[in-house]
């Protein structure tokens, strides 16, 4: 059973056999639907072709999973601690929106345990490279203005790795949506999944908000390896300049991204996000 929000209220649908035959893709949150009444139930007569999509690569099943879809922008939301931040998954994450086409927005949560309440060092590479990093705190309310701001009138998903405070931050936007918390274990420092699936919740200024499980790994799913620096946009201005129209920027002559990296226009450590990426969508 599916919950469907239509003009008439929500309501609760099944999926029609047929659509199950005859399309290959399955029915996910934020998705679009047509519905029809049988006898009294509703059931998804079709699943309408989407915008966007989030999907990263389930390699157990060896199939895509979409973990929203039709979003506007996507919240990479990171800790400044308890979790540390991860940013090879927030580079990942970065990437994910920029290959689908989906605006992505940086938020570093719990601010109040920093001890200037400064961007760690490791999250100031995403200003430079032109992304909008907000500084906020679920615990004191600090910031929540500004991305309560970012999120209305949008349809928006909250993703990042798990124990970052994204159900957190929900229950401080969103007036009476209780959501579920956890604490970061004391032993290894990492978060607990406290949200098991995603769900999306309508915005009190107009719009949507996705709450997503804590992500531990994200494999991209179908990515052409040529189109994976796509992914990072500071390389941009650079890849143009290669002297290969193709250039992976890892061993070719000419390459103007690898330069930039070595001249420290480019930092290293995205670059070396870049390379895990490619290497997956190459297979190896």
């Amino acid at each position: 059973m599916y919950t469907v929000e239509t003009p008439g209220g929500v309501t609760n649908a099944s999926l029609r056999g047929r659509v199950k035959r005859r399309d290959e893709r399955i029915v996910s949150v934020g998705d679009l639907v047509a519905l029809e009444d049988v006898d009294g139930y509703r059931r998804i007569l079709e699943l309408l072709p989407r915008s966007s999509a989030l999907t990263r690569h389930v390699v157990a099943r060896r199939r895509e999973q979409v973990i929203v879809a039709d979003v506007d922008q996507v919240v990479v939301t990171g800790a400044v601690r308890a979790p540390q931040p991860d940013v090879r998954m927030i580079d990942r994450l970065v990437a994910l929106a920029e290959l689908s086409g989906v605006r992505a927005l940086i938020v570093a949560n719990k601010i109040d345990l920093g001890s200037t309440g400064e961007l760690p060092d490791v999250l100031e590479a995403y200003p430079a490279a032109g992304y909008e990093v907000l500084r906020v705190s679920a615990s004191t309310g600090e910031g929540l203005d500004l991305l309560a701001n970012h999120l209305s009138e949008k349809i928006s998903v909250l993703t990042g790795a798990s124990g970052v405070g994204k159900s957190s931050l929900l229950n401080a936007l969103i007036p009476g949506l209780d959501l579920r918390v956890g604490e970061v274990g004391s032993r290894k420092g990492r978060g607990r999944h406290t949200t098991v699936a995603a769900a999306l919740y309508p915005y009190p200024t107009g719009g949507y908000v996705a709450d997503t499980p804590g992500l531990q790994y994200l494999s991209l799913w179908d990515v052409d390896p040529v189109t994976v620096d796509r992914g990072f946009v500071e390389f941009t201005r650079f890849a143009s300049e290669c002297r290969f129209k193709d250039c992976r920027h890892r061993s070719e002559p000419g390459c103007e991204v690898k330069a930039a990296v070595e001249d420290g226009e480019i930092l290293a450590r995205r670059y070396e996000s870049y390379l895990g990426l490619l290497d997956e969508a190459e297979g190896i």
